[in-house]
Formats: structure tokens, C-alpha cells, sequence
């Protein structure tokens, strides 16, 4: 009996492994589509805390990141909490072995419990991401689908060197303003900066200005044939060509009040 007992137990011990190798940062059972998006802007909305990363409890708290990390992050928070699936292009250094990069890696099956591979996927993301992917992972919206979750991100020259910068839109507030919540460099535990009305810098030309995340089937289309259905529109951009940098976000605040 005892040898019997032997051969089960090796038998388990060699399954376990081996869906451990398969493991994945966590098992997506639902789908990027218009419900979860506006499930999505909801919780942002109503949810998103400016001490999201300086908590003491919570999926991101003692994540330290740079503004960019905060867009990717809180995405990945909603992704994870909802099982859905989390994918982005591949970083630079992925580039030579995989197109896309997500959930589904199993880059950290040796973390047995979820909540800390997860923190690890994260963490990871944070170390290989930066405000220059936002262009390959997001796609520019119409102007009156400009609300919460949605990305704002800027270009700008700096003693003769490009620097970048990102938000994502936390919602209107009581007079029906646009809030702009958003991290800062270098990578390090902070709660989020609050602008509202304006940003700090404007945008002046294609990929900058207001997006949305990609779904994972739109990754590695041409940006152009992302359907308007899922609020694909380059009219910012036509407009900025219209009223200049100086005055586009004015404009664009003048149609949101209106709408």
C-alpha cells in the first residue's frame, strides 16, 4: 500500500509541477468590450484615490512609479481585479522573442501565491515600459468621448532634449472641469499630483494628446483601422491643426463644457 501511496504522490507532485510551468500571472475569463470599458471609467471615476500607490493596503501600494508606470498600473489593477486580460506590445527588450506581452506570461511562475506575482508582473512593466510605449498601446478618441481612464499624454523639449509626460483623466469635478491625475520622475512611492482645468504642458502633433488602451486584438493593426465603434477619431488632431497649440486645449475644453 505504502508504494501505491508512493507512485500517487509522485504522480501529484509531478502535475504540480507542471502546471506550475504553465502558470499564468493570472487566468482572464472575460473580455475587453463597451461594458467593460464603462466599467472601467466608472471605477476610475469613483475609485481612483490619489494615495493609490502610498496606502497602506491594496494591489499598488508601495509601488513606486514614474508617471508613465501610473497609466499602465492602474490598468493593470482593473484588468487583474475583473479578470481581464492585460496585454501591451512588447517592450525593446521582449522584442526579439514575442509581439505582444501580458497575463498570460508565465515570466513568474515560480511566485506560487497570485496577489505577489501579479506585484511582480507590475513591477516588471514599471522597469521595461515608458511614456514612449503609451504611442504602440493606445489609440487617439473623439473629443466627446474624452472622460475618465482616458490617457493624456505631451512632448516637449527641455535644454534642447525631448522629455515626456503623462495623465490619465480622473473625471470632471463639480464644475465640470476636467481632472488630471498623474505621477512624476524619478520612480519613487508618491501619492498622485492633481492638475485641473489645464495640464501643464499642451500638445503639439500625432501620437500626443488624448487616447484610450488599445484591446488586445488591435495591438498590432495599423492605428488607422481601429474601428470607429470602439472610438477611434484623429479630430484632435485636425483641430490642433486648426487653432494651434496655444489654444487647442481652451477648444477642447469648450466643447467638453458644451456637450
Amino acid at each position: 500500500m505504502n508504494k501505491y501511496l508512493l507512485i500517487v504522490l509522485f504522480i501529484f507532485v509531478i502535475s504540480l509541477k507542471a502546471t506550475q510551468v504553465q502558470a499564468e500571472v493570472w487566468h482572464a475569463t472575460q473580455n475587453w468590450n463597451s461594458f467593460w470599458e464603462n466599467q472601467y471609467q466608472s471605477w476610475v471615476n469613483n475609485t481612483l484615490a490619489t494615495n493609490v500607490f502610498t496606502r497602506e493596503d491594496g494591489l499598488l501600494a508601495g509601488i513606486s512609479t514614474d508617471c508613465a508606470d501610473v497609466l499602465y498600473d492602474i490598468r493593470i489593477q482593473f484588468a487583474f481585479e475583473n479578470s481581464l486580460p492585460f496585454i501591451i506590445t512588447a517592450p525593446d527588450v521582449l522584442q526579439s522573442k514575442m509581439k505582444v506581452f501580458g497575463n498570460n506570461t508565465n515570466m513568474f511562475d515560480n511566485i506560487a501565491n497570485e496577489r505577489s506575482r501579479v506585484r511582480a508582473f507590475i513591477n516588471y512593466v514599471n522597469d521595461e515600459v515608458g511614456t514612449e510605449n503609451l504611442a504602440k498601446d493606445t489609440f487617439p478618441i473623439k473629443i466627446k468621448s474624452i472622460n475618465s481612464g482616458v490617457l493624456y499624454f505631451v512632448e516637449w523639449s527641455l535644454f534642447g532634449k525631448l522629455e515626456h509626460h503623462s495623465y490619465i483623466i480622473k473625471g470632471f469635478d463639480q464644475d465640470h472641469e476636467l481632472q488630471y491625475f498623474a505621477g512624476d520622475a524619478p520612480r519613487k512611492v508618491r501619492k498622485l499630483q492633481i492638475d485641473t482645468k489645464y495640464p501643464r504642458f499642451s500638445f503639439s502633433e500625432a501620437p500626443f494628446g488624448f487616447r484610450k488602451w488599445r484591446h488586445p486584438e488591435h495591438l498590432l493593426i495599423p492605428i488607422k483601422d481601429i474601428p470607429e465603434s470602439e472610438g477611434y477619431s484623429d479630430e484632435q488632431y485636425k483641430l490642433l491643426e486648426k487653432v494651434g497649440k496655444g489654444e487647442i486645449l481652451k477648444e477642447i475644453r469648450r466643447q467638453l463644457q458644451n456637450k
